[in-house]
């Protein structure tokens, strides 16, 4: 799950150039210290919502289910919690990343399943890529999302 690892920047907001490949992190550099805390408790419930996928993934494992069906569920959940996510953002900052992915994907959200197989070359990978998480933005927020282990979770 989601783990605290520095405070907030209480920086002021940067508006040169940026000197991250992330956009996103770009994104938070720019904006004040409350908006970064902000930012913050929308990612530990991004993380929250990661951790919910690795319980499903856990329990359609503990089913028996495919390699696909469990990556195709993922995809669609992470995709989902994107929506969710998003909801607490600036209709700006949605368009900037929808239209980014837009270009990239011809999806708002993000990628499909279809897309990651093609891109990853099997199942299991496109379901560790669709519970992974920015360590670039992450960082940026003070944060650190550790995964755990089917065990832990099931016991949780």
């Amino acid at each position: 799950g989601s783990v605290v690892v520095a405070p907030v920047s209480q920086a002021a907001p940067e508006h040169g150039d940026c000197t991250s490949p992330e956009p996103v992190v770009c994104l938070i550099r720019s904006e004040t210290p409350q908006q970064r805390e902000v930012a913050r408790a929308q990612r530990m419930r991004y993380h929250d919502l990661l951790e919910d996928m690795e319980r499903t993934e856990c329990a359609m494992r503990a089913e028996g289910r495919s390699e696909e069906d469990i990556a195709r569920a993922l995809v669609q959940m992470r995709n989902d919690a994107k929506d969710v996510v998003r909801a607490g953002m600036t209709p700006e900052q949605v368009a900037e990343l929808e239209a980014r992915n837009q270009k990239k994907y011809g999806n708002p959200l993000g990628p499909t399943a279809d897309q990651l197989y093609l891109k990853y070359g099997s199942w299991e990978k496109v379901s560790e890529a669709a519970t992974r998480s920015s360590a670039a933005v992450d960082r940026e927020l003070g944060l650190e999302f550790r995964h755990c282990s089917c065990d832990v979770l099931q016991a949780a």
